[in-house]
């Protein structure tokens, strides 16, 4: 006589503890979410303008290496990085700098055309730069939104190679955050951005009325 496997009921006993204990038959983990984050500020206004018969182009903006991701970088101690873990940048930092000052120069009514580096048009004037800074600096119990950029004015037009830059000049700000939270610091970043990029029209504006003077 063949003998009953003893084991079967003893198995399905202990699947159904299982099931009762857990109330589900363990699955995969949910995926680990990540919040994107975004500059949010309005364009500066820097008053009447009469816009340049001209046309300018955007270049995507340079990043320093320490900042060439979409990481939300804080340094809070000297020598010593960090990053938000939870949190990212929606895209690159060079991306949000160039999107932002593009939307900016064109509202602003500066040129007779506004152009970016992905449109491939030949244009008069192209507007470089270079993000050195783009991070939070934590100071004791607070910390600041801090943003350096390098800005070049090129006039493609002048036949000097040495003449062809307008102007060169670094800008850098800082906001102090209420407190040190990747939420905190998008909203300083864009504090110092909108700050920022109200300067650098600005000079784009009277750089260029000198010029044709």
């Amino acid at each position: 006589m063949k003998r009953p496997n003893s084991w079967f009921p003893a198995a399905a006993v202990l699947l159904a503890g299982i099931v009762l204990f857990t109330g589900c038959i363990p699955g995969p983990k949910p995926p680990y979410l990540i919040d994107q984050n975004t500059l949010e500020y309005n364009t500066p206004q820097i008053g009447k303008v009469v816009p340049f018969k001209e046309t300018i182009r955007l270049e995507r903006f340079g990043v320093a290496q320490a900042y060439n991701s979409t990481a939300m970088v804080y340094k809070p101690s000297p020598y010593k990085m960090a990053v938000y873990q939870g949190d990212r940048w929606r895209v690159n930092p060079g991306d949000l700098v160039t999107d932002f000052l593009l939307r900016d120069v064109r509202q602003a009514g500066l040129f007779q055309g506004v152009f970016s580096y992905r449109d491939g048009e030949n244009t008069r004037y192209v507007l470089e730069g270079g993000i050195e800074e783009f991070l939070e600096i934590d100071e004791q119990a607070s910390g600041k939104a801090v943003v350096s950029l390098t800005i070049t004015l090129l006039d493609t037009q002048s036949k000097e190679v040495t003449k062809r830059i307008i102007f060169q000049k670094q800008y850098k700000a800082d906001e102090p955050l209420s407190e040190q939270s990747a939420s905190a610091l998008a909203r300083g970043i864009s504090k110092v951005m909108g700050d920022l990029s109200a300067l650098i029209l600005k000079d784009i504006y009277l750089a260029l009325q000198t010029q044709g003077k």
